[in-house]
């Protein structure tokens, strides 16, 4: 049995691109200030990662999506410690609890979004 890809779920390339322009941008000090002050970090941090792991689930399979899921947390808490070699970074525990929040809640979400294998 295959499953049907929906035509949206192409937008986690899109998505991926602006999770990681995001990382590189705060890196090189090029992300405005605003979106560092609370709530607006922690927000971006649950919306970026949910949204990322809910069109990974859509885009690659309903049925792997806890493999997928541990992949996307995995590289989000990779990313998140790799913040303790730049000066312009900061780790932060928030941060990475707003990443798997909202990495759990997206793979859960795209599970129950897919259509049923055809």
């Amino acid at each position: 049995m295959t499953e049907t890809r929906p035509a949206w779920a192409w937008l986690f390339f899109v998505h991926l691109s602006l999770v990681i322009a995001a990382s590189v941008l705060a890196t090189t000090g090029h992300f405005p200030a605003v979106v560092f002050r609370t709530p607006f970090d922690k927000i971006g941090h649950l919306v970026g990662y949910g949204g990322l792991a809910f069109l990974a689930v859509a885009f690659f399979s309903r049925r792997r999506w806890l493999l997928i899921v541990a992949v996307v947390l995995i590289a989000a808490t990779l990313e998140e410690i790799s913040q303790r070699a730049f000066p312009t970074r900061t780790f932060d525990l928030g941060d990475l609890a707003m990443n798997w929040i909202g990495i759990v809640a997206g793979g859960i979400w795209g599970r129950r979004s897919r259509p049923p294998s055809a």
